[in-house]
């Protein structure tokens, strides 16, 4: 193999340069076989928790289909929200009188009081006009013609014109109540009495999807595909110039970050995941008619119950049959007395799930309120991951900067910030971050924040050690002598050298953050009910009969620390000087 290193090794015309620590450290990582299977692991796990919407909801990715029941709803709708507003319009901010506010909550202005009624029956007439033909939305779009036309004379303070403008709206809204009256399935529409519904394109999954959910989706394709795009710029738009290719590093990494952020300014959603969809519903029972639907691989809600389905072990196993009636046959596995009362319903299969005894139905089972254990497991993941994520950075951005001061200026600073650390250290960090939780009160953000200020001492105690080794180093001697700031010294030049054994402490770092928010939520000061995580889901309960609720989120944890841990681990080695060969 050719020493890239050497120029008298290379091949004439060839291209000369020479590898930097950074080259090195990537190149000792390709070659070993558990870093490649522990990254791709892990972003099998990070991509099924980002992308949990499209993998397992009871929302259709897609759907084309006539709703008459969400119609003939806004229908009747229509026009008591239509005189609520005008109501509004005709009073004025001076006749306003705001319905009184619950404790803790301020009163309802006039201004938020009438953009509340105008958006609701703006939300209700567009939605009865997504399903007409142009021809029989004519009432409707007067009546959101009107309804613009009070809202201008309500800011323009002209009281007669925005009370023309309701009393328009009011009317319209009785007339299209009358006339727009959807047709029964079959039959023909009477000439101004009733209308035939077309169908709409929805894409309600896509639809629920917010804007963070968006930003981390977009990150996540721009990790997976690094080795694509960034092959495609270093050969197109780098030209194969090591050079030019080494230090468009910092730009190509800020183009990670910064990309995805594009589309969020033209993105709205207020969704709520933990609320049960309509749709299946409306499609099981006829209200809905559908000429082409796309579930979901697993079509179950986050939220979710079917109530004859308590406790139902996976589904692959002898012991979840049930019979022709859809009753159970092992009747050691319904609910225990002790814990919800057993239902002699029988088990609703709705609509786009699997058949009542099929392997696929619930293959890990379900738990105390009839959810399905794996979709639970694939949307727990977001909370459990993203905790050892966003702690590690907490932890790490603390203990660089206390370990850099403490390590490049001693002294006086350097004897401050060893105490502070010391005093951290005095403390058992799990009693430490139990403790701050019980006083911050259980939530994900507070979990992350607590992770993070309790066990920054590590890594600043590594930063101290490198800085000052680093600090007597040539390069910074020469750095000072030629009056670069200190700042720019410490993160430029000295800090980049330091970072070998930050990164493999992060490594482990968010493995033990993940195995904290699990012990956290075991014990009941994790995250709050109904969002789930790994470690949540353990507690849904502890009797050995129901054996898969505690074994599948178990596995899950387990697994994914061994991925970190075997992670750190070549990192480890990668960065050990003695691995740096050619």
């Amino acid at each position: 193999m050719t020493d890239a290193r050497d120029p008298r090794a290379a091949p004439p015309g060839a291209a000369v340069y020479s590898k930097d620590y950074w080259d090195l450290v990537l190149a000792q990582l390709r070659k070993r076989p558990s870093v490649r299977l522990s990254l791709v692991l892990l972003a099998l796990l990070y991509g099924t928790a980002i992308y949990a919407p499209f993998l397992a909801g009871d929302r259709p990715l897609m759907i084309r289909a006539t709703d008459a029941a969400s119609y003939r709803k806004a229908q009747r709708l229509l026009v008591p929200i239509a005189t609520n507003y005008r109501g509004l319009v005709v009073a004025g901010e001076a006749g306003f009188h705001p319905p009184a506010a619950k404790p803790g909550e301020s009163a309802q202005s006039f201004d938020s009081a009438l953009a509340a009624e105008g958006d609701a029956l703006r939300q209700k007439a567009e939605l009865m006009a997504g399903q007409l033909s142009r021809e029989d939305d004519v009432l409707l779009r007067e009546l959101l013609a009107a309804l613009d036309a009070a809202d201008r004379a309500t800011v323009g303070h002209d009281a007669a014109a925005a009370a023309a403008a309701g009393d328009r709206a009011v009317e319209l809204a009785k007339r299209a109540k009358a006339q727009l009256v959807p047709t029964e399935a079959g039959a023909a529409p009477e000439a101004g009495r009733s209308v035939t519904l077309c169908e709409r394109t929805l894409w309600p999954a896509f639809d629920a999807i917010s804007r963070g959910e968006l930003y981390f989706m977009g990150l996540w394709l721009l990790v997976l595909s690094w080795p694509l795009w960034n092959a495609a710029v270093n050969r197109w738009l780098l030209r194969g110039d090591r050079e030019a290719i080494r230090h468009a590093r910092r730009r190509k990494a800020l183009a990670l970050v910064l990309l995805p952020l594009l589309p969020l300014p033209f993105w709205s959603s207020d969704a709520d995941p933990f609320a049960t969809s309509p749709y299946k519903a409306g499609l099981g029972n006829g209200d809905i008619v559908a000429s082409k639907v796309v579930f979901p691989l697993l079509a179950f809600g986050l939220a979710e119950q079917n109530d004859a389905e308590y406790y139902r072990a996976p589904t692959w196993h002898e012991d979840s049959e049930f019979d022709e009636a859809g009753r159970r046959v092992h009747a050691r596995h319904a609910p225990a007395a002790t814990d919800f009362a057993a239902t002699s319903s029988p088990v609703e299969v709705r609509y786009a799930e699997p058949a009542l005894n099929a392997a696929s139905r619930h293959p890990l089972g379900t738990d105390t309120l009839g959810r399905d254990v794996l979709v639970r497991l694939i949307w727990g993941g977001r909370v459990s991951l993203s905790v050892g994520l966003v702690s590690t950075l907490f932890l790490v951005l603390i203990g660089v900067v206390l370990g850099a001061l403490a390590g490049y200026y001693g002294g006086v600073t350097d004897l401050v910030i060893s105490r502070i650390i010391e005093i951290f250290q005095c403390f058992p960090a799990f009693f430490l971050i139990l403790i701050v939780v019980v006083f911050l009160g259980p939530s994900i953000i507070n979990i992350m924040v607590v992770l993070g200020i309790t066990r920054w001492p590590g890594v600043a105690r590594l930063v101290r050690g490198e800085f000052l080794r680093l600090r007597e180093q040539d390069f910074v001697v020469a750095s000072e002598a030629l009056g670069v700031p200190e700042r720019r010294t410490i993160f430029r030049h000295i800090l980049p050298n330091a970072m070998g054994p930050v990164l493999v402490a992060a490594t482990f770092s968010v493995a033990s953050g993940i195995l904290t928010e699990s012990a956290l939520s075991f014990l009941g000061f994790g995250v709050l009910a109904p969002v789930p995580s790994w470690g949540s889901l353990l507690t849904e309960n502890r009797s050995p009969e129901y054996w898969w609720i505690q074994i599948f989120p178990g596995l899950m944890i387990f697994l994914t620390v061994t991925l970190y841990n075997l992670l750190g681990e070549g990192v480890s080695d990668a960065l050990d000087p003695r691995q740096k060969t050619a």
